[in-house]
C-alpha cells in the first residue's frame, strides 16, 4: 500500500508540473510504442520548444543517410574551418585547418555532443551551416516533423530553431528504423580522441533497464532534455522529455514515465520479478540476509558474465543462491557489483573462504 501511494504521489507531482502551461510552458513529455507508434503517454507534446543538443540527432541522421547514399564514408576526412573551431562548448577544441574523420565525428556527436564537430559536419556537407540547416528542415518535413525548424547543426541558442516532443519522437523512431546498425553506436558510453576519453552525457542509459540510447540536450532556455529508448521483453519504447530543472530530475521523471508505460503493456522490471522469486525460495530472509560480492565492474554485461562464470565453476558455493547485479556508486563513479545473496553469516564466510582459496575476489555485505 505504501509503494502504491508513493507511485501515485510521484505521478501527480510530475503531472502537475507538466500541465501547468502558464508557469511551466517549456515542460513536455511523450512515450511511444516503437512497433505500433501508439502514444502511451503525452503532455504538451506539441508545444514548441528549443531542441538544444537534440538537434544533433538530425545532424547524425543526415550523416548516416549520406553514408548509405555513398556521398560519405566512415573514413572521409572533414575539414575544420575557423568558424567551426570557434563554436562554444561542449566541444573537442578542434583546430582550424585540421580534419576529423566521419567515424570520429559521429562518435564525438553521440558521446561528447561536440558543437564544433556539428558545424564541421554541416560545412562539409552543405558548404555553410545555414545551408545545412535548410537541408535539416527539409529532412524534417519528409519525416513528418511538421512543427520543426532548424537553424543550426548543434542546437546552440537560436530563437527561430524550434521543435516539439512529438517531432523528436518521430525523428528518433525514423533513425532507429532506417539506420539500425548505426543506431547501435548510441549505446556507446565513451569515445577516445587524441588519447583523451570522453564519457556519455546520457546517465540514464547507464542505469535504466533495457536502455540503448539516444541523446541528451541542454541550453538555459530549454532546460534539460532527453530523447530515450529502452527495450524490455522485445518491446521498445521511445520517450522524450523537455524542460527538466536538472539532469537528475529529468532522468527521474522520464524513467518514471517509461516504467509506467511498460507497466501499461504488462511488462515489469526484471529485478522486480527476481525479488518475488527470491521470497518464494527462502522465506527466512531475516536470517539469510548476507550477500557475497564476487566482483565489481564498470559495465553491467561484464558483471553478468562474471556471475555465470562463478556459478559454473563453483556450483557448491553458489547452489540455491540468487545471482544479481547491483548498481553502486564509488568515489562518484557508477559501478556494477556481481552478487550472490541470501546467505547465513556462517555460509557467507564459508563461501568467501572457498572462493579466495582459488584466488577469486570476494567480500561480504551484511
Amino acid at each position: 500500500m505504501i509503494k502504491i501511494s508513493t507511485y501515485i504521489k510521484v505521478f501527480f507531482f510530475i503531472f502537475i508540473i507538466l500541465v501547468s502551461n502558464s508557469l511551466f510552458a517549456k515542460k513536455a513529455a511523450i512515450v511511444m510504442d516503437y512497433e505500433t507508434k501508439e502514444v502511451l503517454f503525452e503532455v504538451n507534446a506539441d508545444t514548441l520548444n528549443f531542441p538544444a543538443s537534440l538537434t544533433k540527432i538530425m545532424t547524425l541522421y543526415i550523416v548516416f543517410d549520406y553514408i548509405h547514399k555513398d556521398n560519405l564514408n566512415w573514413q572521409t576526412q572533414l575539414k575544420v574551418s575557423k568558424f567551426a573551431a570557434s563554436e562554444s562548448p561542449s566541444k573537442l577544441y578542434l583546430e582550424a585547418g585540421t580534419s576529423i574523420s566521419v567515424e570520429d565525428a559521429v562518435m564525438a556527436l553521440i558521446v561528447k555532443s561536440a558543437n564544433d564537430v556539428a558545424t564541421v559536419v554541416a560545412e562539409n556537407i552543405s558548404g555553410t551551416e545555414k545551408e545545412f540547416a535548410k537541408l535539416m528542415s527539409s529532412y524534417a518535413r519528409k519525416l513528418g516533423m511538421n512543427k520543426t525548424t532548424f537553424k543550426n547543426a548543434h542546437g546552440l541558442p537560436d530563437r527561430a530553431q524550434m521543435t516539439t516532443a512529438r517531432d523528436i519522437s518521430i525523428l528518433s523512431h525514423a533513425l532507429i528504423t532506417n539506420f539500425p546498425n548505426e543506431y547501435k553506436l548510441f549505446s556507446k558510453t565513451k569515445f577516445v580522441w587524441k588519447n583523451k576519453t570522453y564519457k556519455t552525457h546520457n546517465k540514464l542509459m547507464l542505469s535504466y533497464e533495457g536502455a540503448d540510447g539516444i541523446k541528451t540536450g541542454y541550453i538555459r532556455a530549454s532546460g534539460f532534455q532527453l530523447a530515450f529508448s529502452a527495450v524490455r521483453k522485445n518491446k521498445r519504447l521511445i520517450g522524450v522529455y523537455f524542460g527538466g530543472d536538472t539532469g537528475k530530475q529529468r532522468n527521474k521523471s522520464l524513467a518514471f514515465l517509461m516504467d509506467r508505460s511498460f507497466k501499461k503493456l504488462k511488462i515489469e522490471k526484471t529485478n522486480n520479478k527476481k525479488t518475488v522469486i527470491s521470497k518464494k525460495i527462502d522465506n527466512n530472509t531475516s536470517k539469510n540476509k548476507y550477500i557475497v560480492v564476487v566482483g565489481t565492474f564498470k559495465y553491467k554485461k561484464n558483471a553478468e558474465k562474471h556471475l555465470k562464470l562463478i556459478r559454473k565453476k563453483y556450483p557448491k558455493t553458489t547452489n540455491n543462491k540468487e545471482a544479481t547485479v547491483a548498481l553502486i556508486k564509488s568515489n562518484g563513479k557508477q559501478l556494477y557489483e556481481s552478487r550472490f545473496q541470501f546467505f547465513s553469516k556462517k555460509d557467507a564466510k564459508l563461501a568467501c573462504s572457498r572462493l579466495k582459496k582459488y584466488k577469486r575476489d570476494c567480500f561480504i555485505r551484511g
